[in-house]
């Protein structure tokens, strides 16, 4: 399980990288354009928001696998390990659960944006509200890797490292 998330994490990160240096070239194409040469190119905003809308989405499950996003944490650090990881596995599970349906709900929205084409690009919407599962697909995998992991933490403790956070792959 390990290999897996560190191979996507990988993945996600190269994807990060690639599509923010995409998004950066767009805007300064932009701003040269615009200042330089007195001529607004119209697709540059457009694209440059669209980078950044998947950036998101890609970076958001980059984040539950490292832990990284936001949360309340008073009652896991006052549980012991064992109470930890369950309650891990919980919120976990239950995350798994709501991506799934997230991932249900916006590939009908997605498909139904198939018939609208954007502005400046003449691309279908539906290519960019397919960031919405695509986003929570990789959420799923990763909150279910997660909750395996912690899974197998309390079936088979590992000696003294058997904590929520000590699968981080960092």
């Amino acid at each position: 399980m390990y290999k897996i998330i560190i191979k996507m994490e990988l993945v996600e990160k190269y994807l990060s990288i690639f599509l923010f240096l995409l998004m950066l070239s767009v805007i300064t194409i932009q701003i040269m354009s615009r200042y330089f040469f007195s001529f607004a190119i119209p697709w540059t905003e457009e694209l440059s928001r669209w980078l950044y809308i998947y950036i998101v989405f890609v970076g958001a499950s980059e984040a539950i696998s490292r832990r990284d996003h936001i949360a309340v944490d008073i009652v896991p650090n006052r549980l012991g390990n064992k109470s930890g990881l369950i309650l891990d596995v919980l919120i976990h599970g239950l995350f798994a659960v709501v991506s799934l349906i997230i991932v249900h709900h916006g590939y009908i929205f997605a498909e139904r944006m198939d018939r609208l084409g954007s502005i400046t690009m003449d691309v279908q919407m539906s290519a960019l509200y397919g960031a919405v599962p695509l986003g929570f697909i990789l959420a799923f995998i990763k909150s279910s890797l997660n909750a395996a992991i912690s899974i197998s933490k309390l079936i088979q403790p590992q000696s003294g490292n058997a904590t929520v956070t000590s699968h981080l792959c960092k």
